[in-house]
């Protein structure tokens, strides 16, 4: 039974083979049974000219259960430089809302939405309502004239199952494998992506009257389950350096730069959620040096937790907020650090994705009268120029401990505008 309906389904590998190239999901009807419900992939490169098929495969569990379908699946697709844009795909497949699977029965439902013309190069995919491993894909340049067929290795069954699409203004649908074989370093949830912001912006207010920032995170170790929660499975090591230049002085020096390595743990999506929206989560430890000898050296060690909360809905203008919060174990060069810069530092932003968006970075010392207030408000320029990466940044800061040097001296003001690859 179960082979004439995989048959019926337009299938071309062995259903054992399917089951372990998708990855577990959430159920979408956790009422009636938690189902096996798995999100496949497009092909590895996809023309944007041609409509954009997502597919979800629905696996009967030991009993025969009722399974319920959406009409829409939202996705993100974030470019590797450029604002995200959020997509919905309608269900292509001419089936009920509600489909009932015995043991062994399974079916794959198509979704179908286009790809915005503005997105260029490398794309991540992201299901917004969904706990699935991102997918990555490589917008292609739409061919002219029509290309030759190509036809799999394979029986003559399963090639003439492959050149059967679904419907004739459909792309075809090809499945990918959950692990790619090629260098898991281009994978988005295996390895280098970008950290905290990196920018570089120019202005007036103080000698540091130009700042560049540079940050990345690596994941030191790609599981094969990129959902997982285990410590292990989600060990980051990030490294952020920002440099404060005085552009007007002779030989124009840089007057100090910041070493920021750390190592911590890392989720972005955890079990618990806040205004329906799921918590991120990141601990570990962080040194921060100026690389100065005595007596202008400074550094410490922290502790430090921070959850990530959203609040609304994340594909509209919405609020971020996530407090970060530290304990010293070493500030020897600088032992009264605290009173200046406090035990945390609380983040809050409100934008959009693929939209202006405004970032608030609050920090008050132990002493009544120290602390500090950092502006960062952003728009895409690819929303000007379509293809151009990055973003149009102002910058402005108030405050003490802009830079480690100069902690305990107190900045009026400063307005910088630039550039920024990362927000």
């Amino acid at each position: 039974m179960t082979h004439d309906l995989y048959r019926s389904l337009g299938c071309n590998c062995p259903f054992s083979l399917v089951a372990a190239l998708c990855s577990l999901l959430l159920a979408l009807l956790p009422v009636v049974a938690r189902a096996d419900i798995n999100l496949v992939a497009p092909s590895r490169i996809i023309d944007p000219a041609q409509p954009l098929r997502l597919s979800l495969m629905v696996t009967g569990e030991a009993d025969s259960r009722d399974y319920f379908l959406p009409e829409v699946l939202r996705v993100s697709l974030t470019p590797d430089l450029g604002a995200p844009a959020n997509i919905e795909l309608q269900r292509a497949t001419p089936v009920p809302d509600l489909i009932t699977l015995h043991s062994g029965e399974f079916m794959r439902i198509d979704y179908v939405g286009t790809v915005p013309p503005r997105l260029r190069g490398r794309v991540r995919i992201d299901a917004v309502d969904m706990d699935a491993p991102a997918m990555l894909v490589q917008l292609s340049t739409p061919a002219v004239g029509p290309e030759p067929a190509v036809a799999p290795v394979g029986n003559e069954e399963s090639v003439a199952q492959v050149e059967a699409p679904a419907a004739p203004a459909l792309a075809p649908v090809t499945t990918l494998s959950v692990r790619a074989g090629d260098d898991p370093n281009r994978q988005m949830d295996g390895r280098l992506s970008f950290f905290e912001p990196m920018f570089f912006a120019v202005g007036d207010g103080s000698d540091a009257n130009a700042k560049m920032q540079l940050s990345f995170k690596l994941r030191l170790y790609e599981p094969r389950d990129k959902t997982s929660q285990d410590f292990v499975d989600n060990m980051y090591f990030g490294y952020t350096q920002s440099a404060f230049w005085d552009l007007t002085s002779y030989s124009k020096p840089f007057i100090d730069t910041n070493y920021m390595p750390s190592f911590f743990y890392y989720i972005p999506s955890t079990d618990w959620r806040v205004d329906g929206n799921a918590v991120g989560f990141a601990a570990g430890i962080k040194h921060e040096s100026n690389g100065k000898d005595e007596p202008e050296s400074r550094s410490l060690d922290v502790l430090f937790v921070r959850p990530y909360f959203t609040f609304g809905d994340s594909r509209d203008f919405h609020w971020s907020a996530s407090p970060n919060l530290y304990a010293y174990i070493e500030k020897s060069e600088n032992s009264d650090i605290a009173r200046y810069r406090g035990y945390g530092d609380f983040h809050l932003s409100y934008g959009k994705d693929n939209d202006w968006q405004a970032a608030w970075i609050l920090r008050k010392g132990t002493s009544t009268e120290k602390f500090s207030a950092e502006l960062q408000a952003t728009y895409p320029i690819n929303q000007w120029y379509p293809g151009v990466s990055g973003y149009l940044m102002l910058q402005a800061f108030t405050g003490y401990g802009e830079y480690l040097l100069d902690y305990n001296e107190r900045e009026p003001w400063s307005v910088r505008i630039g550039y920024a690859i990362s927000r």
